[in-house]
């Protein structure tokens, strides 16, 4: 989705406080937002401008930039290469999702928080299982206390482990017990990926068609794009994938008290509980909340879902407004740029220079850049072309590489992503072939150039999936690579990897 902004009459922008709106009047967007210019909903478009080129030449890896208040969307802007025409990967803000759901679950009297987990899992609970974790409940999976020896050392090791078993539900209630539950809070993503799994056993349908039936069509979202696990059941912890105003349709939910149109689509008591600040710190029972991220600081309250790779909901009650962002890097310090153009609770005088800046970098940042030269074709590009390379596993989650390089130049990348293969056509002159050729049919491109007689440089972004891999490769005379990865989403940093030509 391109950038669109819409200049209305000044007199029809005025500012009511939300608390003096009776519920009648509260305004709840259908399929689309209703658009106002930044000025007239108390917000700077310079100072908007300014975080956008700001983003560019940083290069924080912002794929959209979405900023509502008061009811208005007052910027929608998309970062080459990707386009909210697309839904994208939420990462861990499905986490929020998940939570969100159990919410939803729990008020149709479908689950119950003191439910003990391993009920809804008879087939694939472990034989034997001690006390303890006979004893973990659904509320402590929603804390995230389940006490499963599980995200307590850095990265996130069981969730790999557990993306490389045969059956994820089942690796995950094997994990064994670290302590008792709801004692020692710790981040693991295999815990909410079997929350996701008690809604969809509780519901008797996958936790995405739940979520379509009880909450995504009441609040006309769109498509939603979720990955399932070898048994069919949706990632309870990441890769959904939204559009970023339906996205933005939940933190307004939660900002409303769980009403859409009049309807409690979440109950009040559960938002509560969702949007009320930890009493603890993260490594205190308590800490983590129920996934809603939620802080009270020199800004006030906000809450909301962050992600990896800057996947972010920011919701801030105090200013009646959500800033929605998308990204395949680290959009970490964009938030403070967006609320300092906040500048009042009433209107401001119209700017039409600063729409007028504003337009132009939102403009410029969905651009793609200006075609480069390509480089001739090296002697070894004959030699190596159309040999796979294996890797072994890694945290780059790919497993392979082969280069398949036609006569006049025409290249593809063709890459096994956690044993699966994708294929990618090879912009060599800088600017990407984008194609449904990603994860799921979404989104993804690459460019690539020969940078000596034996090394070449890979760009391989899955855009919508967040995944950006820049890869400096060496092919070396005994039917080996070596290649220097990193990962902008911070799978891998500076990685040294040795391929060696897989045998027939």
């Amino acid at each position: 989705m391109s950038f669109r902004i819409i200049v209305i009459s000044m007199a029809a922008c005025g500012v009511i406080a939300l608390a003096q709106i009776p519920p009648q009047a509260v305004y709840y967007p259908g399929e689309l937002w209703r658009t106002a210019t930044p000025e007239s909903q108390g917000i700077d478009s310079q100072a908007l401008a300014a975080a956008i080129d700001q983003v560019r030449q940083k290069q924080w890896g912002v794929h959209s930039l979405l900023v509502i208040r008061h009811g208005y969307v007052v910027l929608d802007s998309d970062f080459y290469p990707y386009s909210s025409s697309s839904p994208h990967d939420l990462a861990s803000v499905t986490k929020t999702i998940t939570s969100t759901l159990t919410g939803v679950a729990v008020g149709n009297g479908l689950l119950q928080l003191d439910q003990p987990l391993l009920s809804f899992f008879p087939n694939e609970s472990p034989t034997g299982a001690d006390d303890k974790k006979r004893s973990i409940t659904v509320g402590n999976m929603l804390h995230m206390e389940s006490g499963l020896d599980c995200g307590f050392l850095p990265g996130e090791q069981e969730l790999e482990r557990m993306k490389r078993s045969p059956n994820w539900v089942k690796f995950a209630l094997s994990l064994p017990m670290k302590y008792d539950p709801g004692t020692h809070p710790s981040y693991c993503s295999p815990g909410y990926h079997l929350l996701g799994s008690v809604i969809a056993a509780a519901a008797h349908m996958k936790e995405e068609e739940f979520g379509r039936k009880y909450l995504f069509d009441r609040l006309s979202m769109g498509k939603v794009v979720w990955a399932d696990d070898p048994q069919g059941r949706n990632h309870g912890w990441g890769d959904s994938h939204f559009f970023p105003r339906d996205v933005a349709k939940l933190g307004y939910l939660y900002l409303h008290g769980g009403v859409w149109n009049g309807a409690q689509i979440v109950s009040r008591d559960w938002v509560r509980m969702s949007i009320t600040p930890p009493t603890g710190g993260r490594g205190e029972p308590g800490g983590y909340g129920i996934e809603w991220n939620v802080t009270k600081g020199a800004n006030g309250l906000q809450y909301g879902g962050t992600g990896r790779g800057g996947q972010i909901l920011i919701v801030w009650p105090d200013l009646d407004m959500i800033v929605v962002s998308m990204a395949g890097g680290n959009a970490g310090q964009l938030a403070p740029l967006i609320r300092a153009a906040v500048k009042s609770d009433a209107a401001l005088p119209a700017n039409a220079e600063g729409v007028t800046q504003l337009q132009k970098s939102s403009m410029a940042a969905a651009m793609p850049p200006a075609v480069q030269p390509v480089t001739p074709l090296p002697a070894t590009a004959k030699t190596i072309s159309g040999k796979v390379y294996n890797f072994p596993v890694n945290s780059s989650r790919i497993d392979s590489l082969s280069l398949v390089i036609g006569s006049d130049g025409t290249t593809t990348a063709n890459v096994k992503y956690y044993g699966e293969p994708f294929s990618f056509p090879v912009g060599m002159d800088g600017v990407y072939h984008v194609g449904p050729n990603g994860p799921l049919h979404l989104p993804a491109g690459a460019t690539g150039k020969w940078t000596s007689e034996n090394e070449f440089a890979l760009d391989l972004n899955f855009i919508a999936n967040i995944n950006h891999y820049t890869m400096s490769i060496r092919f070396m005379p005994n039917d080996t690579i070596e290649a220097t990865v990193d990962e902008a989403s911070g799978l891998m940093r500076n990685g040294r990897l040795t391929g060696t030509v897989a045998t027939k």
